[in-house]
């Protein structure tokens, strides 16, 4: 975890240093508020910790212009005991805590810790995976029960993966989470650390627990040696009679049985392309080849070349790609060409022959399944598990059962479905069964979590949608109905997931991307006919585009070029594949708009690097678009398009929208009377307060003049008043103070209004909550 300090005073700055320090958090120190100002510009830091009475720029009109600018982050001021008003002051400016000098170091640890654990991501006091645990109180670590010895950095870098579950760190990411500015290492000085934790982890018997993701970085995944989820804790799970979770085989492993399953299922279309080639060769003996022939020999082998890499034949790839040059040159073949033609030909016809041999050997005859959705049930009731399987059996989806809440808590800290069903009264542990759905509806992505429950009661309703449900059902219920609902959540959900849309005339090309992309969170759809493209486009809305460069009828250059055209797609990431090295085609894609090439055949890590480069600056580019840069909320523009689409899967669902219009009363007399600065801070921490209270995939807004927007689909207008009753009463009871010292509070208008009861339109259903409210 990582803390700026703000002190002036030096000796006071060290004790504090060596303290933090000690307890393995990085720690960057400046003297003065303008100094760390911009420190807290240049890098993102999970608490912020300002003496009041600083040089250039004092800690009370430091947190002001932090809050001002939408900055987020705990603050705990450090004031002098008789600092009374002081401290007013700095809450009422934005701060989260403060402690009274001369300080308590005990204390200090104490509250910071309790902030750090109020952040965005909620914390449990204990990180834990299966046999390891680290405890940020004392700063141990253990496995079995051992005390592991780790010095500073690998005790940080272990934290950091613990409280990351599945996220992959590059050396970039863990450099500015885990160094300061002072002390910046070189990228093979994270290798090591990473090396060493690993041989401390191997030593106490957690065998291969950070798994190094060739291309992207580093991530946390429980391999042997027990722990969450091992196939030691399935067995005995087995044989006591109770039924535990067996994890998926590995991400790698997976991926090579679903490329040998591809193999049977596309080997005869592999044979196809070979027959064209040993026919070019027949013609070639025979002195009849034709133009026809030979061009359409150099289109197979093209194929050829781009997808036999693919399957760890980089030889064939290599073969294939020397008779696509020879048949490519003008002119006629000499002698010695045509001779070198057949050679290479005879070559991979063996080649291709050895690979279908291989394939049966491994397969034994059958194919894998591809990697499906994942759902899981988290409910002893194996008889609801077992009817939910056979109602989405012949989809090609399953779901995973896990009938206690310990194996499930284990089990998705390094996992993360598209979907949980949660039983939070037979699980037994009501607090631990909340504290995991906040846990799940915190998640970026979040997790959508359908509850069952046994009583069906407003208080239930709305306790349970606070702490982040999705969905509520009321037991006893049938596998229809949880099915039903479930796939309500996961068609509203989807959007959130990463959706990239790839065009290739090869079908083997797509069906080869797919289990690349989707273990890592991204949904893809493969178009083979290009001419459908722009039709499957507008409904698709993908987040990132990939083209082949030749397809018939028309190529992808040319879908590029058309693509960017229009507004609407200008700023979609576009990645090209290619099996082309030549200087020439790398230019032209460029030139018609793409951003990044990958040639053929396509290796995984590298094209899952250069996506996610992509993705991470367009999705830089859209939040400055989509936010409002003074609350973080979405603005008018993208909170009425979420609506709209909030509206649209009610009305395919047969559901309610509520739309709650929240005002803050005389927005513009208060910027007025106590100043634009005054007006700001309002508006930040009211939106701090809706954002704490919504995040169960509320559709949240800022429309401007003071007002904010709240849609909600699911729950009636008593409902929505009910749940709204506790931040109203939080609302009222906010206190602010103005640059002069002066101190207001803020009243609050807010009306509820209901879709299609209030209105078929947002405008309509905005009039009537305008009307109420005026």
């Amino acid at each position: 975890m990582r803390i700026l300090l703000i002190e002036d005073e030096e000796v006071l700055a060290s004790v504090l240093l060596k303290s933090l320090t000690k307890q393995h958090y990085v720690v960057d120190v400046v003297q003065d508020g303008q100094m760390g100002w911009e420190y807290t510009q240049s890098t993102d830091y999970d608490l912020l910790l300002i003496d009041v009475g600083l040089p250039k720029l004092d800690g009370i009109t430091l947190c002001q212009r932090l809050r001002s600018g939408g900055c987020f982050t705990p603050i705990l001021l450090m004031t002098a005991k008789d600092g009374s008003r002081e401290r007013i002051q700095g809450l009422d400016a934005g701060a989260d805590d403060y402690l009274i000098k001369p300080l308590d170091l005990e204390e200090l640890q104490a509250r910071i810790r309790a902030l750090i654990r109020r952040g965005d991501r909620p914390c449990t006091p204990i990180l834990e995976v299966g046999a390891l645990r680290l405890d940020p109180s004392s700063c141990e670590v253990t496995y079995n029960n051992k005390l592991l010895e780790l010095t500073a950095k690998e005790y940080s870098l272990l934290e950091l993966f613990l409280r990351n579950p599945s996220r992959v760190f590059s050396r970039g990411d863990i450099i500015e989470h885990l160094w300061t500015f002072d002390d910046p290492p070189q990228e093979e000085t994270v290798k090591s650390h990473i090396k060493y934790l690993r041989q401390k982890l191997k030593a106490a018997g957690a065998v291969d627990w950070i798994e190094n993701v060739y291309g992207l970085g580093y991530r946390l995944k429980p391999g042997r040696g027990g722990g969450a989820g091992s196939r030691e804790q399935g067995r005995q799970g087995e044989q006591g009679g109770k039924e535990k979770f067996i994890p998926s085989p590995d991400v790698e492993e997976q991926f090579q049985q679903v490329m040998s399953g591809l193999w049977k299922q596309y080997e005869g279309l592999m044979v196809q392309r070979l027959m064209v080639l040993q026919e070019l060769a027949a013609a070639l003996s025979s002195k009849t080849l034709t133009k026809e022939l030979r061009q359409s020999a150099e289109r197979e082998a093209h194929k050829l070349a781009g997808v036999l890499g693919m399957f760890e034949q980089d030889n064939g790839t290599q073969i294939a790609r020397q008779i696509e040059q020879i048949l490519g040159k003008n002119g006629d073949l000499s002698t010695s060409e045509k001779r070198q033609l057949l050679t290479l030909i005879e070559d991979l016809g063996k080649l291709i022959n050895q690979i279908g041999q291989k394939v049966d050997y491994q397969t034994s005859g059958a194919i894998a399944p591809e990697i499906s959705t994942r759902l899981i049930l988290i409910d002893p009731n194996l008889q609801l598990g077992s009817q939910l399987q056979q109602l989405v059996e012949c989809m090609g989806i399953c779901w995973q059962q896990i009938t206690n809440l310990e194996d499930a808590k284990n089990f998705l800290q390094t996992t993360s479905p598209d979907l949980v069903v949660l039983n939070v009264d037979d699980v037994k542990w009501r607090k631990e069964s909340l504290a995991l759905l906040s846990d799940l509806a915190t998640r970026t992505p979040p997790v959508p979590v359908l509850v069952l429950a046994t009583t069906d009661e407003l208080v239930e309703r709305v306790t349970l949608a606070q702490y982040g449900a999705r969905g509520f059902l009321v037991k006893p219920v049938t596998a229809a109905q949880v099915w039903d609902v479930s796939s309500q959540l996961l068609q509203r959900t989807r959007s959130l997931r990463l959706n990239i849309l790839a065009v290739d005339d090869d079908p083997l090309i797509l069906a080869a991307l797919r289990p690349m992309l989707e273990p890592w969170g991204m949904r893809m759809t493969g178009l083979e006919n290009p001419l459908r493209f722009w039709e499957v486009l507008q409904s698709n809305t993908p987040d990132l585009l990939i083209l082949d460069v030749e397809m018939p009828h028309i190529s992808g250059i040319e879908l590029c070029r058309a693509v960017r055209t229009d507004p609407q797609w200008q700023e979609l990431p576009i990645v090209f594949l290619t099996a082309h090295r030549d200087m020439e085609t790398v230019q032209q894609v460029f030139a018609v708009g793409a951003d990044d090439y990958v040639v053929k055949p396509v290796v995984g890590a590298e094209l899952l690097a250069r996506i996610t480069h992509r993705l991470e600056r367009s999705r830089l580019l859209q939040s400055l678009s989509s936010k409002d840069p003074l609350t973080g909320l979405a603005n008018q523009f993208q909170s009425n398009r979420d609506l709209q689409h909030l509206i649209a899967q009610a009305e395919k669902n047969q559901q309610s929208v509520c739309l709650a219009i929240l005002s803050v009363t005389d927005f513009r007399k208060i910027n007025i009377k106590y100043g634009h600065q005054a007006g700001n801070q309002v508006l930040q921490r009211w939106s701090r307060l809706f954002q704490s209270a919504f995040y169960s995939g509320e559709v949240l807004g800022y429309w401007g003049n003071g007002e904010f927007a709240v849609g909600i689909s699911g729950l009636t207008k008593t409902e929505i008043n009910h749940r709204l009753n506790d931040i109203l009463t939080t609302l009222r009871q906010q206190i602010f103070t103005a640059f002069d010292g002066d101190r207001f509070q803020v009243i609050c208008n807010f009306a509820v209004v209901e879709y299609p009861n209030d209105g078929l339109t947002i405008q309509s259903l905005y009039q009537v909550a305008a009307g109420r409210n005026s």
